[in-house]
């Protein structure tokens, strides 16, 4: 379910990207120190947005640092160390993908099942760190996905996207807020929320036609008796726009950061990257067969 909340790089200047690269190398090697390095395996850029919007919030100073890694031995690389906010987003990380493994396990069949029966014990060592540092942002995480589980197996549920998407927004929302008080603490609470809802409701329209295929539960299946048509594809679009703008109204609260670059970074995504994802799995949607190479 992660993977979509991305950069438009073409729209990043060149020491933007360089500060987004730096974040996304600093949080691989803050999850190898905080969580083991088989953690490492589940490094994606949603916690790297994540990472930059507390470092935004909390106007935390970084500092970009020469590097080498084991993927760029030989030339360095810049990174950003001893953050905190990456040091909480490996922790977060680390608890998500284990709750997320544990559904897979329960819920998937096939490869996607085989896949998290191999992966649980890879990151069991990460997770009971993780669970040890923040025991309560484990339970809330555990609360809204059984939660959200008790909505897609309900077949009486109302044939609406709204309330799961709500339990996920729920979890990203408190992820985002965890250990942050007042003001920050709402914003991010906010922000996360809607990103939460924006993602699931992607996700399911990325997933819909193969859901379609392998008789899997999709809200879109339940909502529309037959394939939507392009207008209701556009509609749920407009939909997306909306999700985002509650986002977006919460950002533009939040007090710039000293370094113009995390601000550049968080709006590119917010306003530029999230809305190019949207556009590109809506057009999927509508023409599976122009969109098989959507997903990067």
């Amino acid at each position: 379910m992660f993977g979509y909340v991305r950069t438009n790089a073409a729209e990043l200047r060149l020491r933007e990207h360089e500060c987004y690269r730096s974040l996304y190398c600093g949080l691989c090697k803050s999850m190898g120190t905080c969580t083991g390095q088989c953690s490492r395996l589940s490094l994606s850029y949603d916690f790297v947005f994540l990472a930059a919007l507390r470092i935004l919030l909390t106007h935390e100073t970084i500092r970009l640092q020469p590097t080498r890694c084991l993927l760029h031995p030989l030339k360095k690389k810049h990174g950003v160390f001893d953050s905190p906010s990456l040091a909480y987003c490996s922790h977060a990380s680390a608890l998500l993908t284990y709750h997320k493994l544990r559904d897979d396990l329960q819920d998937e069949k096939g490869f996607k099942r085989m896949r998290a029966w191999l992966s649980l014990p890879l990151f069991r060592k990460a997770y009971r760190r993780a669970k040890k540092k923040y025991p309560q942002l484990d339970e809330t995480i555990r609360e809204q996905l059984s939660a959200l589980s008790a909505l897609e197996h309900d077949v009486n549920a109302p044939l609406s996207a709204d309330a799961p998407a709500e339990c996920f927004g729920k979890l990203l929302g408190a992820v985002a807020a965890e250990d942050l008080e007042g003001a920050t603490s709402r914003l991010a609470y906010a922000i996360g929320n809607a990103v939460g809802r924006w993602i699931y409701l992607i996700d399911a329209i990325d997933d819909y036609h193969d859901d379609c295929k392998k008789d899997r539960y999709n809200p879109f299946r339940r909502i529309f008796s037959v394939t939507p048509t392009k207008e209701q594809w556009e509609s749920l679009g407009d939909s997306l726009k909306l999700v985002l703008m509650q986002a977006e109204s919460a950002h533009q609260l939040i007090d710039p950061h000293p370094q113009s670059e995390i601000n550049e970074i968080v709006s590119n995504i917010l306003y530029l990257g999230m809305p190019d994802v949207a556009k590109r799995f809506l057009e999927k949607a509508i023409d599976p067969d122009a969109g098989k190479k959507c997903k990067s």
